[in-house]
């Protein structure tokens, strides 16, 4: 049984993006990166996630528009 838990992180700035992502993964999380909306649907529908960090506005399917999907 895996104990990790993992978090999707999506935001389109990469130096956020990069900051939230190393300062999860030195806690211990494990974290995917994702850019834009439509990535991030891809990865949602690929992973199972313990966790989603979204920024609402993003290029693409807005961050209201994923939660709705």
């Amino acid at each position: 049984m895996d104990n990790i838990i993992d978090i999707l992180v999506i935001e389109d700035d990469t130096n956020i993006n990069k900051l939230l992502c190393d300062m999860l993964s030195n806690s211990g999380y494990k974290t995917i990166a994702a850019y834009s909306g439509t990535e991030a649907l891809l990865y949602i529908q690929k992973y199972e996630l313990d966790m989603i960090l979204l920024d609402l506005m993003l290029p693409g399917i807005s961050g209201e528009e994923l939660l709705i999907k």
